[in-house]
Protein backbone atom coordinates (compact mmCIF):
# COMPACT_ATOMS: atom_id res chain seq x y z
CA UNK A 1 0.00 0.00 0.00
CA UNK A 2 1.01 3.37 -0.73
CA UNK A 3 1.66 5.83 2.10
CA UNK A 4 1.29 9.51 1.46
CA UNK A 5 2.69 11.95 3.37
CA UNK A 6 0.36 15.16 3.53
CA UNK A 7 2.58 18.40 3.74
CA UNK A 8 1.83 21.90 4.18
CA UNK A 9 1.57 24.13 1.63
CA UNK A 10 5.06 25.60 2.38
CA UNK A 11 8.73 25.10 1.41
CA UNK A 12 9.07 24.04 4.99
CA UNK A 13 6.56 22.05 4.75
CA UNK A 14 7.30 19.84 1.60
CA UNK A 15 11.24 19.73 4.02
CA UNK A 16 9.55 18.65 6.78
CA UNK A 17 7.25 16.04 4.69
CA UNK A 18 11.03 14.85 2.73
CA UNK A 19 12.44 14.51 6.04
CA UNK A 20 9.32 12.10 7.43
CA UNK A 21 9.24 10.61 4.16
CA UNK A 22 12.62 9.45 4.13
CA UNK A 23 12.80 8.44 8.04
CA UNK A 24 9.93 6.19 7.47
CA UNK A 25 11.58 3.45 6.09
CA UNK A 26 8.87 2.76 3.78
CA UNK A 27 10.71 2.04 0.60
CA UNK A 28 11.03 5.37 -1.74
CA UNK A 29 8.93 3.54 -4.15
CA UNK A 30 5.69 2.90 -1.61
CA UNK A 31 5.63 6.94 -0.32
CA UNK A 32 4.48 9.75 -1.94
CA UNK A 33 4.27 13.75 -1.34
CA UNK A 34 1.19 15.79 -1.63
CA UNK A 35 0.00 19.19 -0.56
CA UNK A 36 -3.82 19.16 -2.46
CA UNK A 37 -6.63 20.17 -0.90
CA UNK A 38 -8.63 17.24 1.31
CA UNK A 39 -10.70 16.66 -1.54
CA UNK A 40 -8.19 14.92 -3.60
CA UNK A 41 -8.38 11.45 -1.30
CA UNK A 42 -7.26 8.64 -3.17
CA UNK A 43 -8.26 4.77 -2.63
CA UNK A 44 -5.99 2.28 -1.62
CA UNK A 45 -3.93 4.65 -0.06
CA UNK A 46 -2.80 5.48 4.05
CA UNK A 47 -2.60 9.13 4.40
CA UNK A 48 -0.37 10.41 7.39
CA UNK A 49 -0.43 14.28 8.17
CA UNK A 50 2.74 16.18 8.18
CA UNK A 51 3.22 18.66 11.29
CA UNK A 52 5.54 21.30 9.80
CA UNK A 53 8.98 21.28 11.67
CA UNK A 54 11.50 23.90 11.27
CA UNK A 55 14.60 21.82 12.76
CA UNK A 56 13.64 18.96 10.14
CA UNK A 57 13.03 21.35 7.15
CA UNK A 58 16.79 22.87 8.22
CA UNK A 59 18.20 19.80 8.29
CA UNK A 60 16.57 18.25 4.97
CA UNK A 61 17.94 22.00 3.02
CA UNK A 62 21.64 21.36 5.04
CA UNK A 63 21.98 17.87 3.50
CA UNK A 64 20.57 19.30 0.00
CA UNK A 65 23.03 22.13 -0.41
CA UNK A 66 26.16 19.72 1.14
CA UNK A 67 25.15 16.81 -0.87
CA UNK A 68 23.48 18.15 -4.47
CA UNK A 69 25.08 21.60 -4.26
CA UNK A 70 24.29 25.18 -4.87
CA UNK A 71 22.15 24.73 -8.01
CA UNK A 72 19.69 22.51 -6.73
CA UNK A 73 19.11 24.08 -3.13
CA UNK A 74 18.20 27.13 -5.37
CA UNK A 75 16.17 24.97 -7.19
CA UNK A 76 14.06 23.37 -4.35
CA UNK A 77 13.85 26.78 -3.01
CA UNK A 78 12.24 28.29 -5.83
CA UNK A 79 10.15 25.38 -7.21
CA UNK A 80 8.68 24.57 -3.99
CA UNK A 81 7.67 28.74 -4.02
CA UNK A 82 5.45 27.21 -7.21
CA UNK A 83 1.18 26.46 -7.18
CA UNK A 84 1.94 23.21 -9.37
CA UNK A 85 0.49 20.39 -7.19
CA UNK A 86 2.79 17.99 -7.92
CA UNK A 87 6.15 19.65 -7.03
CA UNK A 88 6.39 18.08 -3.64
CA UNK A 89 6.52 14.90 -5.15
CA UNK A 90 9.08 16.15 -7.62
CA UNK A 91 11.39 17.61 -5.36
CA UNK A 92 11.24 14.46 -3.30
CA UNK A 93 12.20 12.38 -6.25
CA UNK A 94 14.76 14.68 -6.93
CA UNK A 95 16.45 14.54 -3.88
CA UNK A 96 16.38 10.62 -3.51
CA UNK A 97 17.70 10.70 -7.27
CA UNK A 98 20.50 13.52 -6.11
CA UNK A 99 21.31 11.59 -3.29
CA UNK A 100 22.12 8.21 -4.76
CA UNK A 101 24.30 9.33 -7.33
CA UNK A 102 27.97 9.11 -7.32
CA UNK A 103 28.66 13.16 -7.57
CA UNK A 104 24.86 14.80 -6.10
CA UNK A 105 25.49 17.78 -7.65
CA UNK A 106 24.74 16.15 -11.39
CA UNK A 107 21.23 16.31 -10.66
CA UNK A 108 20.15 19.75 -11.68
CA UNK A 109 21.40 18.16 -15.42
CA UNK A 110 19.19 14.70 -15.47
CA UNK A 111 16.93 16.59 -17.32
CA UNK A 112 15.54 13.04 -19.16
CA UNK A 113 14.17 12.56 -15.29
CA UNK A 114 10.57 14.53 -15.19
CA UNK A 115 10.94 14.66 -11.85
CA UNK A 116 13.74 16.84 -12.02
CA UNK A 117 12.59 18.39 -15.63
CA UNK A 118 9.58 19.70 -13.11
CA UNK A 119 11.46 21.34 -10.74
CA UNK A 120 14.08 23.10 -12.81
CA UNK A 121 11.22 24.56 -15.28
CA UNK A 122 9.18 25.50 -12.12
CA UNK A 123 12.19 27.38 -10.64
CA UNK A 124 12.55 29.07 -13.84
CA UNK A 125 8.95 30.64 -13.39
CA UNK A 126 9.31 31.61 -9.45
CA UNK A 127 12.93 33.12 -10.39
CA UNK A 128 11.34 35.04 -13.55
CA UNK A 129 8.59 36.12 -10.76
CA UNK A 130 10.93 36.75 -7.53
CA UNK A 131 13.47 39.05 -10.67
CA UNK A 132 10.71 41.28 -11.79
CA UNK A 133 8.99 41.91 -8.30
CA UNK A 134 13.13 42.83 -7.38
CA UNK A 135 12.54 45.80 -9.62
CA UNK A 136 8.68 46.30 -9.29
CA UNK A 137 8.25 47.07 -5.28
CA UNK A 138 7.36 50.16 -3.87
CA UNK A 139 8.39 51.45 -0.84
CA UNK A 140 6.00 54.15 1.13
CA UNK A 141 7.12 55.81 3.68
CA UNK A 142 4.72 55.98 7.16
CA UNK A 143 4.58 58.42 9.67
CA UNK A 144 6.96 56.65 12.19
CA UNK A 145 9.47 56.68 9.72
CA UNK A 146 8.86 52.61 8.35
CA UNK A 147 9.01 52.31 4.72
CA UNK A 148 5.79 49.72 4.06
CA UNK A 149 5.17 48.08 0.33
CA UNK A 150 2.06 45.81 -1.16
CA UNK A 151 2.99 42.97 -3.45
CA UNK A 152 0.34 40.26 -4.93
CA UNK A 153 2.60 37.50 -7.04
CA UNK A 154 1.63 34.73 -8.43
CA UNK A 155 4.14 32.68 -6.68
CA UNK A 156 5.05 32.66 -2.97
CA UNK A 157 8.22 34.68 -3.82
CA UNK A 158 8.20 36.57 -0.89
CA UNK A 159 11.40 34.83 0.93
CA UNK A 160 13.18 35.13 -1.77
CA UNK A 161 12.79 38.54 -2.38
CA UNK A 162 13.59 39.30 1.12
CA UNK A 163 17.11 38.79 1.18
CA UNK A 164 17.78 41.02 -2.13
CA UNK A 165 15.76 44.28 0.14
CA UNK A 166 17.54 43.43 3.41
CA UNK A 167 21.23 43.46 1.45
CA UNK A 168 19.99 46.88 0.09
CA UNK A 169 18.10 47.93 2.88
CA UNK A 170 20.42 47.18 5.96
CA UNK A 171 19.76 50.57 7.77
CA UNK A 172 16.30 50.58 7.28
CA UNK A 173 13.10 49.50 8.84
CA UNK A 174 11.01 48.10 6.01
CA UNK A 175 7.64 45.58 5.23
CA UNK A 176 6.95 43.74 2.56
CA UNK A 177 2.99 42.73 2.92
CA UNK A 178 1.97 40.05 0.29
CA UNK A 179 -1.41 40.86 0.39
CA UNK A 180 -2.73 37.76 -1.59
CA UNK A 181 -1.41 35.42 1.00
CA UNK A 182 -1.79 37.42 4.41
CA UNK A 183 1.93 37.61 5.11
CA UNK A 184 4.88 39.82 5.70
CA UNK A 185 8.74 40.10 5.43
CA UNK A 186 9.39 42.53 8.08
CA UNK A 187 12.83 43.91 8.83
CA UNK A 188 14.14 45.90 11.63
CA UNK A 189 16.87 48.39 11.07
CA UNK A 190 20.56 46.55 11.60
CA UNK A 191 18.81 43.25 12.00
CA UNK A 192 17.49 40.03 10.06
CA UNK A 193 14.52 39.60 8.19
CA UNK A 194 11.55 37.80 9.63
CA UNK A 195 8.14 36.30 7.91
CA UNK A 196 5.14 37.44 9.74
CA UNK A 197 1.41 36.91 9.81
CA UNK A 198 -0.02 39.73 8.97
CA UNK A 199 -4.03 39.14 9.60
CA UNK A 200 -3.26 41.58 12.51
CA UNK A 201 -2.58 44.82 10.65
CA UNK A 202 -4.90 47.61 10.92
CA UNK A 203 -5.54 49.34 7.81
CA UNK A 204 -5.75 52.43 8.99
CA UNK A 205 -2.67 52.36 11.04
CA UNK A 206 -1.02 51.65 6.87
CA UNK A 207 -2.77 54.77 5.37
CA UNK A 208 -0.77 57.21 7.80
CA UNK A 209 1.81 57.98 5.54
CA UNK A 210 4.45 60.54 6.36
CA UNK A 211 4.52 64.06 5.75
CA UNK A 212 6.98 64.33 2.82
CA UNK A 213 5.73 60.81 1.28
CA UNK A 214 2.32 62.23 -1.14
CA UNK A 215 5.51 65.21 -2.36
CA UNK A 216 7.66 62.40 -3.38
CA UNK A 217 5.32 60.53 -4.72
CA UNK A 218 4.17 63.49 -6.84
CA UNK A 219 7.86 63.91 -7.71
CA UNK A 220 8.17 60.39 -8.98
CA UNK A 221 5.50 60.12 -11.02
CA UNK A 222 6.58 63.67 -12.45
CA UNK A 223 9.72 62.15 -13.09
CA UNK A 224 8.12 58.79 -15.22
CA UNK A 225 5.58 60.94 -17.53
CA UNK A 226 8.88 63.56 -18.10
CA UNK A 227 11.14 60.97 -19.34
CA UNK A 228 8.40 59.21 -21.52
CA UNK A 229 8.36 60.05 -25.16
CA UNK A 230 4.56 60.37 -26.47
CA UNK A 231 5.58 59.86 -30.02
CA UNK A 232 7.25 56.24 -29.11
CA UNK A 233 4.37 55.41 -26.76
CA UNK A 234 3.73 51.68 -27.34
CA UNK A 235 1.11 50.06 -24.60
CA UNK A 236 1.29 46.59 -26.25
CA UNK A 237 5.69 46.52 -25.82
CA UNK A 238 5.02 48.21 -22.21
CA UNK A 239 2.43 45.38 -21.46
CA UNK A 240 5.50 42.59 -22.27
CA UNK A 241 7.91 44.46 -20.14
CA UNK A 242 5.40 45.50 -17.36
CA UNK A 243 2.44 43.53 -17.58
CA UNK A 244 -0.97 44.88 -16.36
CA UNK A 245 -0.89 42.47 -12.84
CA UNK A 246 2.28 44.03 -11.75
CA UNK A 247 1.11 47.73 -11.42
CA UNK A 248 -1.45 47.53 -8.86
CA UNK A 249 0.99 48.23 -6.16
CA UNK A 250 3.24 50.49 -7.95
CA UNK A 251 3.15 54.28 -7.28
CA UNK A 252 3.67 55.86 -10.91
CA UNK A 253 0.41 53.87 -12.30
CA UNK A 254 -1.80 54.85 -9.23
CA UNK A 255 -3.29 57.87 -10.93
CA UNK A 256 -4.25 55.44 -13.80
CA UNK A 257 -5.63 52.49 -11.60
CA UNK A 258 -8.20 55.25 -9.49
CA UNK A 259 -9.24 56.78 -12.68
CA UNK A 260 -9.75 53.40 -13.93
CA UNK A 261 -11.93 52.23 -11.25
CA UNK A 262 -13.65 55.59 -11.21
CA UNK A 263 -15.27 54.82 -14.27
CA UNK A 264 -16.07 51.34 -13.47
CA UNK A 265 -17.82 52.53 -10.33
CA UNK A 266 -19.97 55.17 -12.75
CA UNK A 267 -21.10 52.20 -14.83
Amino acid sequence: MTTIFWCEDSLDGILTGIYDAWDSRLGHKNVRLKTDAADSLELFCEYRQVKTDALKAEKVLRTIRQKLGEEAFEAVCYAAACTDSKRAEAIYRMVVLGLHMMNGHQVVNCLQDPDVSLVMRLRTKAWHEAHRYMGFVRFEELENGVLYSTIEPAYAVLPLLAPHFSDRFQQENWVIHDKKRSVMAVHPKGSLWVLADAKELNPDYLMCRSGQEKEFQELWKLFCKTIAIEERRNPRCQQGLLPLRFRSCMTEFRQERDELGGKQGEK
